[in-house]
């Protein structure tokens, strides 16, 4: 995206830091990534390179707040690399920082859950290892 290449992961190894921001009217109804529909109440999220669909525990670092999310879509692609992940706009309500728009943020992959995601949506899971 914008002159940047990403390579998905083939694998659930994932805990990082960094910025976490939200998105929900202007994708609201469209397509994601997976082929499902954006719902900006749902509590999914978008990745760069996290395999699709994939859950993910994410902790708000500001106000302890967690939440697990499904990671069914791409992103996010602002001008910043310093955002790692954005969430839906339930997920930032959830999280408590949908009103200042981004917060720092723990997200680590949950790799069991992922599989069965995969599954779910008629995916072959990849390793948890």
């Amino acid at each position: 995206m914008r002159g940047v290449t990403y390579y998905p992961q083939t694998h659930y190894r994932y805990v990082a830091v960094g910025e976490a921001s939200w998105y929900g009217y202007d994708c609201h109804g469209k397509p994601t990534a997976t082929g499902r529909i954006f719902d900006k109440n749902k509590l999914t999220a978008a990745h760069r390179t996290l395999p699709l669909p994939c859950l993910v525990l994410v902790e708000n670092l500001a106000n302890g707040k967690k939440i697990k999310l499904l990671v069914n879509d791409r992103g996010p692609f602002a001008k910043t690399n310093s955002r790692i992940i954005d969430v839906s706009q339930r997920a930032a309500d959830l999280l408590g920082f949908r009103k200042k728009g981004s917060t720092r943020v723990k997200l680590i992959c949950l790799p069991l859950e992922s599989q069965l995601a995969a599954i779910k949506y008629g995916r072959k899971p990849y390793s948890s290892k």
